[in-house]
């Protein structure tokens, strides 16, 4: 059900060339739809009696205030993300999975850059994009334009970002996944320490305020930087 939701939100986005444009609603728990079989998707139903108040980072501007920066965006696959990850030994890594199709994943999207600001010298913040969805006539590339605008919409950060160039459906296939926003924290050694999925009875689905910062935090603590 929440796979189904989502996925049919990643093709209707596609179908109509829809980007970030106002203010999200509260984050909740996405679903993923269905895959079609064609380029044509319907218009979609905005779910209702969701919350459009919430609180935002201090050092976060609205994106509506700011100009669109130039953002290197890498296209790659999770073999590829797993790579980087293996990388980043010696820091905690926070990988934060998203979409523009995901209105709850743009609304906590300035809290993964708070949280790198705050615990710039522990950790390496990640974002993967999962905007791709598998539509032939549709690469990868299609959905760059969309996808760098609302990055370049964020305040200055040091996120690195990538691209997914596997279909979503597919993905959340491989990794398990029912619904994004999901947020992964990986410790020094590399080693997953947890996934925020929204799976684990959060009603209002991933929190970074209230599940991934404080965790990030107790990490930072617990193991400083040598």
């Amino acid at each position: 059900m929440f796979r189904s939701r989502l996925v049919l939100s990643l093709l209707i986005a596609a179908e109509l060339s829809i980007g970030c444009g106002g203010p999200p609603p509260r984050p909740v728990r996405p679903m993923r739809p269905e895959m079609e079989t064609s380029d044509a998707a319907s218009t979609p139903t905005p779910d209702s009696g969701l919350s459009t108040t919430s609180s935002k980072p201090d050092a976060v501007k609205n994106e509506h205030d700011m100009p669109i920066r130039p953002v290197e965006l890498i296209e790659t696959d999770w073999a590829g993300l797993q790579s980087l990850i293996e990388q980043q030994k010696g820091k905690i890594v926070v990988v934060d999975v998203w979409s523009t199709a995901c209105e709850p994943c743009m609304k906590e999207f300035p809290f993964l850059i708070a949280l790198h600001q705050r615990f710039l010298n522990d950790v390496t913040a990640i974002s993967f994009d999962v905007d791709y969805a598998g539509i032939k006539s549709k690469p990868p590339s299609y959905y760059r334009e969309r996808v760098l605008k609302f990055l370049g919409s964020q305040i200055e950060n040091s996120v690195l970002h990538r691209m997914c160039t596997t279909a979503a459906e597919d993905l959340f296939d491989a990794i398990k996944l029912d619904s994004i926003p999901a947020v992964y924290v990986y410790g020094r050694d590399g080693t997953l320490l947890k996934r925020f999925d929204g799976s684990s009875g959060e009603s209002e689905g991933v929190s970074y305020e209230k599940q991934v910062i404080p965790l990030v935090g107790d990490l930072v603590q617990r193991d400083p930087a040598k």
